[in-house]
């Protein structure tokens, strides 16, 4: 029996030993080299910190040939896996829907001179990012938050359909305010939707139109008229609707919070005084508890 209990005491060791081997190969093979396959990759790096990155975002980095982007603080935050790399900021004028379906009308012809200028750098792109990727290089697109969220990359997923781009997903802010503010935005009573929008002008889903459903809504705020977005809010919330206002979401140093009710929030915030990198959360998911909720 002592023979059978130290045997067994062995074997044990031993499937321990096997267990974290196992382990560290599946996260090795998990973590993924790049380097040996190629192709052309579109990554979102997430908002904030560096560290709400996916590790697949990350491996992506460090085996890239070649890193495009945009430029700005994605840069500073990624410097230390830019560094050496050989990495080529995009002119986002290139790429905005106006000159984009300008582009489509006119075809190769351009229009003025300036609209053929923008379309023959952006062919030049194309058949740069083209060649390389047909030379076994690793081509990758990076941006901030997660990239088909708001992001202007609906032209180079169409654009290179033929080359089966890989989109590696990222962190949106919309999922940093939430995780600030510890709320789901889909518990709360009566809706369990969400709606992501923008105060922008359009013909089927303005502003006022979504609020009629009265679920929690999270609002991108590009160019954003602060008073006008409250008073179109106003038009089909209750005045006493919770609001917050989460800045720089998922940067540690720098995320602030401010809370109120539609009916308070001007008063406690100056518009002009907001960054560009502020998320609006409105709904009583807010201040949603579980104790207090309707049946």
């Amino acid at each position: 029996m002592e023979q059978f209990k130290k045997l067994n005491g062995k074997g044990r060791l031993f499937s321990g030993l096997l267990s974290i081997f196992i382990a560290a190969a599946v996260l090795s093979i998990s973590g993924g080299s790049y380097a040996k396959e190629g192709g052309l990759y579109l990554a979102g790096l997430g908002p904030g910190d560096p560290d709400l990155a996916t590790v697949k975002a990350v491996n992506l980095l460090k085996d890239a040939d070649i890193i495009y982007t945009f430029g700005g603080d994605i840069c500073e935050r990624f410097e230390s896996y830019l560094k050496g790399k050989d990495v080529r900021v995009l002119k986002f004028s290139l790429f905005t829907r106006r000159n984009m379906r300008k582009n489509k009308a006119n075809g190769n012809a351009g229009g003025n001179s300036g609209q053929a200028k923008i379309e023959k750098e952006r062919n030049a792109l194309f058949d740069s990012v083209r060649k390389d990727v047909k030379a076994g290089k690793l081509v990758l697109f990076i941006d901030s938050g997660d990239p088909l969220i708001y992001g202007p990359w609906v032209w180079m997923l169409k654009q290179f359909e033929d080359i089966n781009p890989v989109v590696v997903p990222g962190i949106s802010s919309f999922n940093s305010g939430l995780a600030a503010l510890k709320a789901d935005g889909t518990w709360a009573d009566g809706t369990h939707s969400i709606i992501l929008t923008t105060d922008r002008p359009s013909a089927t889903d303005d502003l006022e139109s979504l609020a009629a459903h009265k679920c929690s809504m999270v609002i991108f705020t590009h160019k954003t008229v602060f008073s006008d977005m409250i008073k179109k809010l106003k038009t089909k919330y209750p005045a006493d609707t919770p609001i917050a206002i989460v800045i720089y979401a998922g940067w540690v140093e720098k995320e602030k919070i401010v809370k109120g009710t539609l009916d308070t929030i001007e008063s406690m915030v100056d518009p002009a005084s907001l960054p560009l990198e502020h998320i609006i959360y409105v709904g009583n998911f807010i201040d949603y508890d579980l104790n207090k909720a309707g049946k």
